[in-house]
């Protein structure tokens, strides 16, 4: 099982000069934060809890991998355990996922964090306030992309613990 979240980082992110055109568009801060502004914020509006920080780690790879935002199910009473059974071709890839995102979604989370769209709450878990505007007719498919991870926040707060996610997953936390 890979390890999302602790440790020391198993890849460097590149000055942002270097970074190719894909990495620089779409997994910039800002865009990963937006997506785990999503997530936390709609964590919360199911749970009335705010967030475990530790989802952040599979909200992004998650939201941000078209093949598994797509697989996602529509509704959040969807059994996670079922999915994992239903998807495990695709999640085989998620561990590690995980870990190559884990650089670019402690980015976006430190971006969020200075911007105060997200703050820490209660030392371990996190709040989201969003504050953007999307031309849903221009901007589909990020509309879409942070209509699923909100979607990845409601679904993780009706799922469980963190750990349980982490160990359905298979993603060593």
């Amino acid at each position: 099982m890979a390890n999302a979240s602790s440790g020391p980082s198993t890849m460097e992110l590149a000055n942002w000069e270097n970074r190719s055109w894909v990495t620089a568009n779409m997994i910039n801060p800002a865009f990963v934060a937006t997506i785990l502004v999503a997530a936390t914020e709609m964590y919360e509006n199911e749970s009335g809890d705010c967030m475990p920080w530790e989802l952040v780690f599979l909200a992004a790879p998650m939201a941000l991998h078209r093949d598994t935002r797509e697989a996602l199910p529509i509704r959040i009473n969807s059994y996670a355990s079922k999915w994992v059974t239903e998807n495990s071709a695709l999640l085989a890839s998620l561990p590690k996922r995980v870990v190559s995102m884990r650089p670019y979604t402690r980015e976006g989370l430190r971006y969020a964090l200075r911007a105060g769209s997200l703050e820490v709450v209660e030392g371990d878990r996190l709040r989201g306030r969003s504050a953007w505007k999307l031309d849903k007719d221009r901007d589909a498919e990020l509309a879409y992309i942070i209509q699923r991870a909100a979607f990845l926040g409601r679904w993780f707060a009706a799922a469980g613990s963190p750990a349980t996610l982490y160990a359905l997953f298979g993603v060593t936390p």
